[in-house]
């Protein structure tokens, strides 16, 4: 065979690689002392004559900068079961680029929690993706979680983790959040579903940043309802606060007087979203990240006793994605830092320019109607759910592909916002010298096709396709005219 031919059949290898703290959880029985009071097991929160009720007439609304497009996304949790099913949400989303995962201070030790995080990324097929890890502290003064609750985050809630012997490297937060922004030619979205520490620290390591932030969304605060400490410390004499600003309160007020384009989902809308167990049965019948999904809420149920849960960091991830889902309201909001019984509670300044938007009354029903379709399967596509997505064959790939004898040493890296059509990365295969860029050219069946361009004078012409298989790995094809050639290639740690 010429050397010709062993070029072309090289080049369709390297295509086979293509391919919440938030609301404050409910304490679950049997897991604490009990001599400590539990905290109640329904959305009842104590009276409080701190905060003022909307007036009656009529308020303008806004419509998110971000309604319906593409989000390139950082997601940003304190390691919250909620917050972790969140991210299973948006990863199911095709409106969804996830760029980066970060735990930062709150709800869970975040170099432990990221480590669980990465270990359920990769058995859902998403090892890609960088992963960071936040200081375990306030920038400043704060109430902290209390210290039962973080000992169940550090065992993932008692949920046995697949790749339980694996660790995954770990940037630091803030510093991952000022890269992934730099290095990002498209406008980035940040969702934040735990305390604002890692976001105020970016904003203070570069901020510069500020300019290619979209938006902000948050889950946090409560601005005409009593705040949620005493869920987890009943004796507490703050009212008026929630897990998310209390925590690190001199940090959401950094990020509140930002100048950001920010989008609120306080208590007073994820108290009106609840489910029972009925609701999370369909997600056992979805995807792997559905069945997660399920699990995590079944050890809640089954063995925690609970009847019913709200889905803060959940409900604040579906209204980011659908515009429906909440009209946002114009507000000014400051953040009190100074200790004591309103540590950081969220006041209305009526007297100031607005500084976020807030949404105060969610649609309910269509946030479930949401969940159950996107965790169960049964979502009908919409004309632009139509093409193909990139995700399975995402990544750096390597192996070694065979024509007819010789062996051919390929690696490629696959782009995740690659679509039909794009050019998505590039290939080498080493052993002959042969390199260049792939393009998306479209489906065969179930295969990728790409075809190759900017090539070294050693690569030959042909079509490439791309099977993803079970075990993770790519079967590779590989047809032009110099005969054909297959492989098995492996996604890269």
């Amino acid at each position: 065979m010429s050397t010709r031919r062993f070029f072309l059949l090289v080049l369709a290898q390297v295509f086979l690689l293509l391919i919440a703290g938030c609301g404050s959880p409910q304490t679950p029985a049997g897991l604490i002392s009990t001599d400590t009071p539990l905290p109640p097991t329904t959305t009842s929160k104590p009276t409080s004559t701190s905060t003022t009720a909307p007036a009656d007439e009529p308020t303008p609304t806004v419509e998110p900068a971000t309604s319906a497009k593409e989000f390139h996304l950082i997601y940003d949790d304190d390691g919250s079961r909620d917050g972790t099913v969140a991210l299973l949400y948006l990863l199911s989303e095709p409106a969804v680029n996830m760029r980066a995962v970060n735990i930062s201070y709150g709800e869970a030790h975040p170099d432990i929690y990221i480590q669980h995080i990465g270990r359920m990324l990769d058995a859902a097929g998403h090892a890609d993706l960088p992963l960071g890890a936040g200081q375990d502290g306030p920038v400043g003064n704060g109430t902290p979680f209390p210290d039962w609750l973080r000992r169940l985050s550090d065992n993932f809630w008692n949920y046995q983790v697949p790749n339980a012997g694996k660790t995954y490297p770990v940037q630091f937060a803030p510093d991952l959040m000022v890269d992934t922004i730099k290095q990002s030619t498209d406008p980035v979205t940040i969702f934040m579903s735990g305390t604002f520490t890692s976001l105020a620290q970016a904003l203070r390591i570069d901020p510069g940043i500020q300019e290619k932030i979209d938006a902000v969304y948050i889950m946090g605060g409560a601005v005409y309802v009593p705040g949620n400490i005493t869920n987890l410390i009943p004796n507490s004499s703050n009212m008026v606060s929630e897990w998310n600003l209390i925590s690190d309160p001199v940090a959401a007020a950094e990020v509140f007087d930002a100048g950001l384009e920010m989008y609120l989902v306080p208590l007073d809308s994820t108290n009106q979203v609840i489910f029972l167990k009925e609701d999370i049965q369909p997600w056992h019948d979805g995807d792997q990240k559905a069945k997660f999904s399920a699990e995590l809420y079944d050890i809640m149920f089954n063995e925690y006793g609970w009847t019913e849960a709200e889905i803060f960091d959940l409900g604040a991830a579906v209204i980011m994605v659908e515009p429906d889902a909440c009209e946002f309201i114009p507000l000014h909001l400051d953040v009190i830092t100074e200790d004591g019984d309103n540590l950081g509670q969220t006041v209305v300044n009526a007297d100031q320019e607005p500084n976020i938007n807030v949404c105060l009354d969610p649609d309910a029903d269509l946030i479930m109607q949401v969940l159950d379709e996107v965790f169960s399967g049964t979502r009908e596509s919409s004309a632009d759910s139509q093409s193909p997505l990139i995700d399975p064959v995402v990544g750096t790939w390597s192996g070694i592909a065979d024509n007819n004898g010789y062996e051919l040493e390929i690696s490629i890296t696959i782009d995740r916002l690659c679509q039909v059509g794009d050019v998505c990365g590039q290939f080498e295969i080493t052993n002959i010298a042969c390199s260049g860029l792939l393009t998306w050219v479209g489906m065969d069946g179930e295969m990728y096709e790409f075809k190759a361009s900017e090539m070294t004078e050693t690569c030959g012409v042909g079509s490439d396709f791309l099977l993803p298989q079970e075990d993770g790995t790519v079967k590779y094809y590989w047809r032009g005219d110099s005969g054909e050639a297959t492989g098995t290639l492996e996604r890269e740690p």
